[in-house]
């Protein structure tokens, strides 16, 4: 079930539902304002959602749906449920503007959708069939390289290393500095731990293909490293590896409608515990919170947080340019220099200019995430998160457009891993360098590896059809 370009008629509804949402908005606090608007963008996001998938099934999983869908949770979805909290943190924002600038970007983001050229092909890489021994061969090299840099911090002690799972965040011993050293290039090496969800969801897809023994090991693998993201605390980690191995497990199985709702249900099952639990043991670590006699387990809020990042939006509405000028060109030159290692250039920026929480006046060692939204408006204003949300949804249509296939494992693969890219850069506009390396590892791995690749391939127009 492949999934088709995008459709008008749903981009117009999307729009026509913000606009008048933005127009509308009203409530007595500002939580209620909020409320509001989390009604009118869903409800507007939900009927978009329904011609999409009204016209294939193969749109649940199109990058352009799940971007738009992950930045509603990060913004919107906690208001759904009362957020008292945030009355008295928002008083004194220009959180109507935020909001309104928000639903702009979301608008920014369904018309980028549509910027794609028609001209673009898919690539003829996604097309390559590996040997199934060579996509067991890349599951585990992910795997290793993913976790050499933690074993190496503790003398090889796997024992030793999941008990640091379980510690306070940022505790572990190979928990990267603000600055990084040459130890940092093998941190960074770890990122292929990213491309372990959906290599697994390939395999176990396939599983009748593998052997019980392989895949049994690909399970426990899977298991591990689910468990590792959980212990991390971080949403936007635990829901990459979520989505990367829904959207690999699907194709790979040819799921039908009834198993892709159960699977994307269980996912967000899992990803809300996450983020009712995360924020409760993070900071004491999973194994401290587990202990019999814990208060904090025994007390836990009675509000559904995410991480208020509507919150920071309007902080840094109100601060820019009121007092303190727009950054400017400074943040996508942190863009494009993030993903180099200090360890090569000692001279890098240190990001502490570009940082929301420096505008906000967080306590030191806070994160403060604003999405890219946020980080967009502090370098342009409005017209920095539009600009963003455009580039955002070009960029989420584009990689379906070349990169989508369903006639070979590896081009499953492909597709499947730039969907941590899409997610998390939902979060931070400056994480998309990095959360690229893992993509760039599946192009030269797939590269290099024996394989072939058809000489001819279907019409595009042949690609995008129903089942």
């Amino acid at each position: 079930m492949a999934p088709l370009p995008a459709s008008g008629q749903a981009t117009a509804l999307l729009l026509f539902g913000l606009l008048a949402t933005g127009l509308t908005f009203y409530g007595d606090t500002p939580s209620a304002k909020a409320r509001f608007a989390a009604i009118g963008a869903g409800l507007s996001l939900a009927a978009f959602a329904v011609i999409e998938l009204r016209r294939s099934w193969g749109n649940l999983l199109r990058a352009d749906l799940v971007s738009t869908v992950a930045l509603y949770y990060l913004i919107f979805a906690e208001f759904l449920l009362p957020q008292p909290d945030f009355d008295a943190r928002a008083r004194n924002f220009d959180y109507e503007m935020g909001i309104r600038v928000v639903l702009a970007s979301f608008a920014a983001m369904a018309i980028g959708r549509h910027l794609v050229s028609r001209r673009v092909k898919p690539w003829s890489l996604a097309e390559k069939q590996l040997p199934r021994a060579s996509l067991l061969f890349l599951f585990w090299l992910c795997f290793v390289m993913g976790y050499f840099h933690m074993l190496a911090a503790v003398n090889f002690d796997p024992a030793l290393m999941i008990w640091h799972f379980m510690g306070p965040r940022f505790s572990q011993p190979w928990a990267r500095g603000q600055y990084g050293d040459v130890q940092a290039l093998l941190y960074e090496l770890g990122a292929t731990i990213y491309l372990v969800p959906p290599l697994a969801g390939i395999i176990l897809g396939r599983r009748r293909l593998y052997g019980r023994l392989n895949v049994l090991l690909v399970f426990l693998g899977l298991l591990l490293t689910l468990f590792y993201g959980f212990t991390t605390g971080t949403r936007s980690v635990m829901g990459a590896y979520l989505i990367t191995l829904l959207v690999a497990y699907y194709y790979a199985a040819s799921a039908t409608r009834k198993q892709i709702i159960q699977m994307a249900a269980f996912a967000a099952a899992v990803l809300v515990a996450t983020t009712v639990y995360a924020l409760e043991f993070r900071g004491m670590g999973f194994r401290e919170y587990l202990r019999p006699g814990n208060e904090l387990a025994d007390s836990r809020p009675q509000e559904f947080f995410v991480d208020f990042n509507l919150l920071s939006i309007s902080g840094l509405v109100s601060v820019f340019p009121d007092e303190s000028p727009y950054l400017a060109w400074a943040v996508p030159e942190w863009l494009l220099v993030r993903v180099v290692p200090r360890a090569l250039w000692p001279g890098k920026p240190d990001g502490i200019l570009i940082s929301p929480g420096l505008y906000l006046d967080a306590a030191p060692g806070t994160t403060v995430s604003a999405t890219f939204i946020g980080e967009a408006y502090m370098g342009f204003g409005v017209l920095g998160s539009v600009i963003a949300g455009v580039l955002l949804g070009w960029l989420a249509t584009y990689w379906t457009r070349k990169a989508f296939s369903i006639h070979s494992d590896f081009g499953i693969l492909l597709y499947g891993s730039g969907f941590f890219a899409v997610v998390i850069t939902m979060r931070s506009l400056y994480m998309l360098p990095v959360a690229s390396l893992p993509v760039l590892a599946v192009v030269v791995l797939g590269s290099l590896a024996r394989g072939e690749v058809p000489v001819r391939r279907p019409r595009l127009s042949r690609a995008y059809q129903h089942r």
